[in-house]
């Protein structure tokens, strides 16, 4: 029976949880935390994080104020028994891009912002210590199928990018330019609170980067210079007609920030818009309804929503 053989595949859990400890801790600039975490024990034959770059998601799970993650339930069945467990009890869980994977190490990295005691995530980007615990649920490497947790349009990663996010979305749009062809050209533009917090990205030369702040309102200058170079580059969104393709709605309830991604990627134009969710929205309607971005473009992506304790 081979690798690829179904049946082995079926055996093989896409996505595995991994108890690690914290090697290190550097701040990248006032408000960005990588924190890398690792695995003493591992060995060759055991399952480790998958990397497949660009914005991979995981999920760092962090105990409950006076609770043990011995505690954290590990079956098949864990999501739901999760959920079943008191308020008090029940371990915190957030999304974050994985950075970068060094198997051969047992370690990787996770880029973290920290915003003070405004959630569990932030709590522990300014304050996690060389031997804090954790669990990550991650891709496995061992799996050889499409793991999934990826965004960002790969089929277009020779072609032209428009890339715009906050502080959240620096680690994703990082990885995002670390991968990305010398041919590629495009936009990305960062929202920042902080000027301190600018970072210099790894960018093809074909890439301009602007890096605008959320001051005095959230996403307008970030809507400015986004609809600006729609206008100076009218081509892009009406090369496969001004509605073309169809997209996926994720979220976008009450409780949910809105996540909306295309179904049918056209490889010359992406458009991957990360950060807070009523912003990410305002972008949406800007691109979609005004400019007539195709839907085969897009991804947008609700990281937070203002008011809630995401971090």
């Amino acid at each position: 029976m081979t690798a690829t053989d179904p049946s082995v595949l079926s055996e093989v859990r896409p996505y595995e949880l991994y108890d690690v400890r914290v090697l290190r801790r550097e701040r990248l600039s006032p408000h960005l935390v990588r924190v890398t975490f690792g695995d003493v024990t591992l060995t060759d034959g055991d399952p480790w994080i998958a990397d497949a770059g660009y914005d991979q998601r995981i999920k760092l799970i962090f105990p409950a104020p006076g609770c043990s993650l011995d505690e954290f339930p590990r079956g098949e069945d864990w999501f739901t028994v999760w959920r079943q467990l008191p308020d008090e009890e029940r371990a915190a869980i957030r999304t974050y891009t994985l950075r970068q994977v060094r198997r051969s190490l047992g370690e990787f990295d996770v880029d973290m912002v920290d915003h003070g005691d405004s959630g569990p995530g932030s709590r522990f980007a300014g304050s996690a210590a060389v031997g804090d615990r954790l669990l990550v649920l991650g891709p496995n490497d061992a799996f050889e199928g499409d793991a999934g947790g990826l965004e960002f349009h790969r089929e277009a990663a020779a072609g032209t990018h428009l890339l715009v996010g906050d502080e959240t979305a620096i680690p994703a749009i990082w990885g995002i330019c670390e991968r990305l062809p010398q041919a590629a050209r495009g936009l990305i533009c960062v929202e920042t609170a902080d000027a301190a917090d600018v970072v210099d990205l790894p960018c093809p030369p074909g890439l301009e980067v602007s890096w605008v702040r959320s001051a005095p309102a959230r996403g307008e200058l970030q809507t400015q210079v986004v609809g600006r170079w729609l206008a100076a580059h009218p081509e892009l969104t009406h090369f496969v007609g001004p509605k073309s393709g169809d997209t996926t709605v994720y979220f976008d309830g009450a409780e949910d920030a809105y996540w909306e991604t295309t179904t049918d990627q056209d490889p010359r134009f992406s458009v991957w818009i990360a950060g807070e969710s009523s912003v990410v929205k305002s972008l949406r309607r800007v691109l979609v309804n005004e400019f007539e971005v195709p839907k085969s473009a897009v991804a947008f992506m609700g990281y937070w929503r203002e008011g809630r304790a995401e971090n």
